[in-house]
């Protein structure tokens, strides 16, 4: 049975969001719905706020890719974001994240505008004046974090390296596990074999009242010893399952 939105019910116009608009895209990226990842950020708030923990949220993205949901999550709920951390194993798509995620910053947004400026002079094209119109605004959603509150950097989250002591204590983990064609695991094993591995070194860089939302293909296995699901819900052909640490919902 399909799930209904909860939070983002309404249907907006998302365009100004849009991959390679003012977010810059990448060859061999996942795009991942704007709507969705709004939904999903704000269910895991929702349950956060139930537990206690009423924000602002360190926010984690251990696959992030060109972070493009991390970043629209970013413009759309800054506010209740302290603090946005991405990596992947992928050194090219993380050039892309990097970028993604300045755009979050005053100074960053305001170089993409500028950018975005010089494309309009030079080629005079619709795209680029369309582009320029919806950084301009995004200046009015952008929340400028303090320096060091975003960051991404290059790992590998299912291999048996421990997740880097960098990484504060997140208080929410959204991700996208890769699939498909465009997105390959990278080390050998089954997919349920590294899913569970993955899971279990990330409880130790979780808080103690958190929630790690794991986004998959419906066929995807997902395995999770240690945690208790606490939601489960399909939106298109995604599943989303919100799960919450044993160890810390013990306490």
């Amino acid at each position: 049975m399909k799930s209904k939105y909860q939070f983002a019910g309404t249907k907006e116009n998302y365009e100004d969001y849009s991959s390679g608009r003012v977010v810059y895209g990448a060859a061999g990226a996942t795009n991942f719905p704007v709507r969705l990842s709004s939904e999903v950020f704000q269910q895991c708030a929702h349950y956060l706020k139930t537990k206690g923990n009423v924000g602002p949220y360190k926010l984690y993205d251990p696959f992030c890719g060109v972070a493009y949901s991390l970043t629209v999550i970013g413009f759309l709920h800054g506010a209740e974001i302290e603090s946005i951390s991405g990596s992947d194993s992928d050194s090219r798509m993380l050039e892309f994240a990097q970028k993604n995620l300045s755009l979050l910053t005053t100074t960053g947004l305001s170089k993409r505008i500028e950018e975005l400026k010089r494309f309009v002079q030079e080629y005079n094209k619709d795209s680029h004046k369309e582009a320029l119109e919806s950084a301009y605004r995004l200046q009015s959603k952008i929340r400028s974090f303090q320096t060091g509150r975003i960051q991404s950097f290059q790992f590998n989250a299912v291999s048996d390296e421990e997740f880097p002591e960098s990484l504060p204590r997140v208080d929410m983990v959204i991700t996208d596990l890769p699939y498909g064609e465009l997105a390959q695991w990278e080390v050998s094993g089954t997919e349920e074999s590294y899913v569970e591995r993955f899971l279990e070194k990330l409880r130790r860089r979780l808080g103690l009242i958190s929630v790690t939302a794991i986004i998959h293909d419906k066929k995807q296995p997902i395995s999770h010893s240690g945690y208790k699901a606490v939601r489960s819900f399909a939106l298109g052909k995604r599943r989303i399952v919100l799960l919450e640490s044993e160890r810390n919902s013990a306490r």
